[in-house]
């Protein structure tokens, strides 16, 4: 099963709201929260950050369209 990690902050609304779109995606992949202070800080101003593979899919107001494309693509 593939994973996706999601980069987010305690103090975070912005970070909450993703991942209320995020859970779609739970039935079919591994989302996996990590703060951003547990060596994630080149993300620090970009938060929430979506990631696979070290690669961006999505930051900031998420799109489940944009992130499907990625996903697929």
């Amino acid at each position: 099963m593939s994973e996706l990690i999601f980069v987010t902050s305690d103090s975070c609304e912005l970070c909450r709201k993703g991942f209320k779109k995020l859970k779609i995606f739970g039935y079919f992949m591994k989302i996996k929260p990590v703060n951003v202070e547990d060596g994630y800080q080149e993300y620090f101003l970009r938060i929430p950050v979506l990631l696979k593979n070290n690669k961006v899919i999505d930051e900031g107001i998420f799109s489940r369209i944009k992130i499907l494309k990625k996903l697929l693509f």
